[in-house]
């Protein structure tokens, strides 16, 4: 049963956090380590949104946690953290809360918690998006191939395609549901063949359906917006390079340039330079390592699964991603945190 395993961990999460052995734990792993969270976007539910769940949390949820934080965990600032990682060993139960993108929630959703619980954060932004009215491309496919699904004619091509004429029989959840699968195999499987049929289906909507190309609440912030962001004195704004692209391919002269173009973005917006970045994608080998330490980067995040411990390379760094449906208990969250489950 598929749904049978998340009700499994959920309640061996809660007989391990209400039996005292999850805080056992958490006293024997919280030295010589930190946990990194990585965050994306908070959502109310029925946000108009097509992101996917894997990036999600409630405005709820995230409320719960940072206060949770702020109880049991020593909250780093990104110098904080690289002074600690550089210098003899992570503190008692350090933690660094970052985000990714720089989705506009972040800005309405979280800041507010944020400041209402005193909880210092880290926001990496892609900067040729901030401003834009633009949102990734998986957001953009997912909401168009949505809206052929549910329109007797818009997108036929694209829908016989990838063989989904089907899905304009399902109900309104199932449909989202489905776009969603759909664009998350073609990312693994054909990344060109997606972009191809992105550019189809957005040449189709210009006329034939136009409000489909209308970003919803699938936003980034304003540079306005960044800005009160760092005024907050609790965020500090950080680089996810400048176009979102995986920076591997690009090899050390093409990172160099995506890395330092974001610095130079965020400085012309009086918003100070960087000393960590978070690649996109996660995705980091030796020439982009050396490409970020030589754009003047102490700290480079990417999304490999776990804490961060004494002398690990400071431009490798693990984190531990945080959503809605790993995350939405006490217990649950604290397994994640110390690495347990």
């Amino acid at each position: 049963m598929p749904g049978l395993k998340p009700i499994l961990r959920r309640v061996l999460a809660g007989v391990l956090y209400y039996s005292g052995l999850l805080w056992i734990c958490a006293a024997l792993r919280s030295r010589g380590g930190a946990a990194v969270l990585m965050y994306h976007r908070v959502l109310p539910a029925g946000a108009d949104s097509f992101s996917h769940p894997a990036i999600v949390v409630s405005p709820e949820t995230f409320a719960t946690q940072m206060q949770f934080l702020k109880r049991h965990f020593r909250l780093l600032t990104p110098s904080q953290f690289a002074a600690e990682l550089g210098g003899g060993g992570f503190g008692r139960r350090a933690c660094l809360v970052t985000f990714d993108d720089g989705w506009q929630d972040n800005f309405r959703h979280a800041l507010p918690i944020l400041q209402r619980h005193g909880v210092p954060a880290t926001i990496f932004v892609a900067t040729a998006f901030v401003g834009s009215e633009r949102a990734f491309w998986q957001e953009r496919l997912t909401r168009l191939l949505y809206r052929a699904m549910r329109s007797p004619s818009f997108g036929d091509e694209a829908l016989r395609s990838l063989q989904a004429m089907h899905a304009r029989s399902m109900a309104d959840a199932a449909a989202r549901r489905h776009a969603r699968d759909l664009v998350t195999s073609l990312k693994r499987r054909d990344p060109a063949a997606a972009q191809r049929l992105l550019r189809q289906l957005e040449a189709d909507a210009a006329t034939e359906a136009p409000d489909a190309l209308h970003a919803g609440e699938d936003r980034f912030l304003s540079w306005a917006e960044a800005q009160q962001l760092c005024d907050s004195g609790l965020v500090t704004i950080g680089s996810h390079a400048h176009t979102h692209t995986p920076l591997p391919p690009l090899g050390y002269s093409g990172a160099r340039s995506e890395l330092g173009r974001s610095i130079q973005e965020l400085e012309s917006h009086g918003i100070p330079a960087p000393i960590a970045c978070a690649y996109p994608n996660g995705n980091v080998d030796d020439e982009v390592a050396t490409a970020a330490r030589d754009a003047g980067f102490r700290l480079g995040f990417a999304t490999g699964h776990g804490r961060v411990k004494d002398r690990d390379d400071a431009l490798r760094l693990r984190r531990i991603n945080i959503h809605e449906q790993s995350s939405a208990t006490r217990a649950e969250f604290l397994c994640l945190l110390l690495g347990v489950l």
